[in-house]
């Protein structure tokens, strides 16, 4: 007959000390991957909003720049100064004028006078009087943007109608 004492420890193996420790080990690894994770997406949501904040700002510069400079658009006008030429501070889109400036973006505007000549959408002209057409390139470069270093870049075409012979 087998008597037991109650003051006495049996001899226990363990097993379910083992299998916890190991599903424990397990849920920290888990925790840890999903914990990497989540920083890389909000990463890449913060590149995401930079990016698209830089973009809206580069985009307002242009916008600025046209509404400012509209009807202007002549054979050599970029070189001009004075009331002839490009309105003064259109280049510098600053936080002064922008909303995106006091989220960090700051925009530089840049045009260039790419060709002037014949404008052959209107069709044949012949003579003094015969339209020509000058083409510019208006391009918005911004960065910053909420404490980062992204960058984007808008283009904007213009082409203007010139009078007859002033493409030299």
């Amino acid at each position: 007959m087998i008597i037991s004492r109650p003051g006495l420890p049996r001899r226990e193996r363990g097993a379910v000390l083992i299998v916890s420790l190991i599903m424990l080990a397990v849920l920290t690894l888990f925790v840890i991957s999903m914990i990497k994770t989540s920083i890389i997406e909000l990463k890449i949501g913060g590149s995401s909003q930079t990016a698209a904040l830089n973009l809206a700002a580069a985009d307002s510069a242009v916008d600025n720049f046209l509404a400012l400079n509209g009807g202007r658009f002549a054979p050599g006008w970029l070189t001009l100064v004075g009331a002839q030429g490009p309105v003064a501070g259109s280049f510098n889109y600053t936080t002064a004028n922008s909303a995106y400036g006091a989220l960090g973006s700051s925009v530089v505007v840049t045009a260039v006078q790419l060709s002037c000549g014949a404008w052959s959408q209107i069709g044949t002209m012949f003579g003094a009087m015969s339209l020509q057409a000058v083409q510019f390139d208006l391009a918005a470069t911004a960065t910053g943007g909420l404490g980062t270093a992204g960058t984007a870049v808008v283009h904007q075409g213009i082409q203007a109608a010139a009078p007859g012979g002033s493409c030299v």
